[in-house]
């Protein structure tokens, strides 16, 4: 079932400085609480209604032992943990929401409501972020505000979790950070919810055309790593998460500073991730909206295109990524 998008009601510079006095609550969700509705768990993420109930195949077997992947523990320690990547996205994106309900309900705002969809390896999904023929497929890890919807590609998120990926998108190809892990997709999807945060609070309309995609981009890495940040202070991480997200982050980042699509630099959006972690305020990622923040060497801002979404990466560079076998 589709939440309904809320009413952006509130000029977003009163919201960021709310936020930045709230109590940083946590409430989990289990796995095996996959099938909930909007009409008994109002303000909670959903998943749409044409994937509800449906079988996923996707597996989440370990990563290579050489790795050093650690497990995020999602909900308490004596509780169930994702079998297969649809569970895991499923319990990640409700631990996300879980947080930004909870900052958002400190700050006096509505909960936060948003849809998701994962979409299995090898079909599509309809969307209003969709290519030209209106779908989203195996490359698809994006927000949508047309639709208010999260959309990951189950193939995407499982090739980031074993490593498939690893040297084959922007950052990592030029011998910057890696790909694996499940916080290093646990990062992606903190990241995709941190657009949805933007999209509550108004700030693609406000900002949209004052800064170029790169600062929402950072804005939302930093979110991310404010979530992050809850998950270390109620015990939740285990040694070597930090280092997979800091390594996706730099894995995703790019260097096409001329393209108004660019997303931000390796460095910068490490650099981003870790401002959030450190602060635990979501109000310390205002200064990515900043225009005289940005420094040189960003594009110019253009009005974003609301049926692009706002993904990872580059849509150009998401499809040039996943085509490009790892070296």
């Amino acid at each position: 079932m589709t939440s309904p998008i809320r009413p952006r009601l509130l000029a977003a510079g009163a919201v960021l400085v709310a936020l930045g006095g709230a109590a940083y609550g946590l409430s989990w969700a289990t796995a095996n609480d996959q099938t909930a509705t909007a009409d008994n768990n109002a303000g909670q993420a959903q998943p749409t209604a044409a994937k509800q109930g449906a079988k996923r195949t996707t597996p989440l077997a370990p990563p290579p032992s050489s790795s050093g992947s650690h497990s995020l523990i999602l909900g308490g320690a004596d509780s169930a943990q994702p079998t297969n990547m649809e569970q895991f996205l499923t319990a990640v994106t409700k631990d996300v929401d879980a947080y930004w309900s909870q900052t958002f309900k400190a700050s006096g705002l509505p909960e936060p409501r948003v849809s998701y969809d994962w979409i299995p390896a090898g079909q599509t999904a309809a969307s209003a972020c969709g290519d030209e023929d209106g779908g989203l497929g195996d490359t698809a890890a994006a927000y949508c505000p047309g639709d208010d919807t999260l959309y990951i590609s189950e193939k995407f998120a499982t090739d980031i979790y074993t490593g498939a990926l690893d040297q084959a998108l922007p950052g990592s190809s030029q011998g910057y950070g890696r790909t694996v892990g499940d916080f290093a997709v646990a990062y992606i999807v903190a990241h995709e919810y941190g657009h949805e945060v933007q999209d509550e609070l108004g700030l693609f309309d406000k900002y949209g055309g004052q800064v170029p995609t790169m600062a929402f981009e950072l804005q939302a890495d930093c979110y991310a790593g404010t979530w992050a940040k809850s998950a270390y202070q109620e015990n939740r991480l285990e040694d070597g998460d930090v280092q997979e997200a800091l390594d996706a982050a730099l894995a995703v980042g790019d260097f096409d500073t001329a393209n108004p699509g660019h997303h931000g630099t390796p460095d910068q959006r490490e650099e981003a991730w870790t401002r959030g972690f450190q602060s635990a305020d979501p109000s310390s990622c205002d200064a990515y909206l900043d225009p005289g923040a940005l420094g040189d060497g960003s594009a110019a801002a253009q009005p974003q295109d609301p049926t692009s979404g706002y993904g990872i990466l580059d849509r150009s560079a998401t499809s040039q990524a996943v085509r490009r076998p790892a070296s």
